[in-house]
């Protein structure tokens, strides 16, 4: 089966997202960043069962961790093979 193409990827489940983290070692820098986050982002990580590229989170999350658009991209990819 041929690899999703990362500009075609706009949204992945939750467990994807946590798996391509561990499987990149941010997954521990994430769950910290989350723990000192406001309780309604906390909220959003917890119960969401899918994360949309473009969301509020997500470019959140990228920007505390230093991510590019293309890293993103490179994620969700891994994501979507998960």
């Amino acid at each position: 089966m041929p690899e999703p193409e990362a500009a075609s990827i706009t949204s992945i489940t939750m467990r994807q997202a946590r798996l391509a983290l561990l499987q990149t070692g941010l997954l521990d820098e994430v769950e910290a960043m989350i723990s000192q986050a406001p309780r309604s982002v906390q909220i959003e990580w917890e119960y969401a069962t899918v994360i949309e590229r473009n969301s509020p989170l997500v470019q959140s999350l990228a920007a505390g961790l230093g991510l590019t658009a293309a890293d993103i991209d490179d994620l969700l990819t891994l994501a979507a093979t998960l």
